[in-house]
């Protein structure tokens, strides 16, 4: 039992000795670590705002063509305006002209 003693004690002496190194050791990983993060961080953060500036320079782009389209969407919406209220014209002024006609030759029948 004694001899067992002794040797704790001889084994503890070097055991603390060695933890200094070990707590430094843990605190280089840790610090390793933290380090690792961040520069995920910025990278990540880095990629998403390169992503967002070529979204929205994509999309930009697409802002001005559909402006485009609308522009000549509107033209040809009016252009067809045009046209149907001349043919309502001309179907109405027949219809009037097919009207009077039919009055005329009733009056004019006896």
């Amino acid at each position: 039992m004694a001899e067992e003693t002794r040797e704790v004690r001889e084994v503890r002496p070097v055991w603390e000795a060695e933890v200094p190194w070990v707590v430094s050791y843990l605190r280089e990983d840790i610090q390793d670590l933290r380090n690792e993060v961040r520069e995920t961080r910025r990278l990540t953060l880095e990629s998403y705002e390169r992503l967002d500036a070529k979204i929205d320079a994509r999309t930009d782009g697409l802002d001005a063509k559909i402006d485009g389209l609308r522009q000549d969407m509107k033209a040809k919406i009016e252009g067809l305006n045009r046209e149907m209220s001349v043919q309502f014209r001309w179907v109405v002024g027949t219809m009037v002209a097919v009207g009077a006609l039919i009055v005329a030759a009733l009056k004019l029948l006896p």
